[in-house]
């Protein structure tokens, strides 16, 4: 089932880069949202919309029908069904 995957990371983020290695390892076509390097105004966007899912606004977090913060590899592949 093809699902809309959106995530919310930092570009120097380590557990960020596991989570996209674990996507496209897994060929889940993904929205990649890299909030730090956004300008100002996209920024504050980004970490509102951010804020709205994921109220500690910690990163990465993944979003999949719901918010799935941190790197739960169980909980994503259940979530995305792999």
């Amino acid at each position: 089932m093809l699902r809309k995957v959106k995530l919310y990371s930092l570009s120097t983020c380590p557990v960020c880069k596991k989570v996209k290695e674990f996507l496209s390892d897994n060929n889940v076509e993904y929205e990649t949202i890299e909030v730090d390097i956004l300008d100002g105004g996209e920024q504050w966007v980004a970490l509102k919309e951010l804020k709205k899912i994921n109220p500690q606004e910690t990163f990465p977090t993944v979003v999949v029908e719901k918010a799935i913060v941190g790197f739960d590899e169980e909980n994503l592949k259940k979530v995305l069904e792999i």
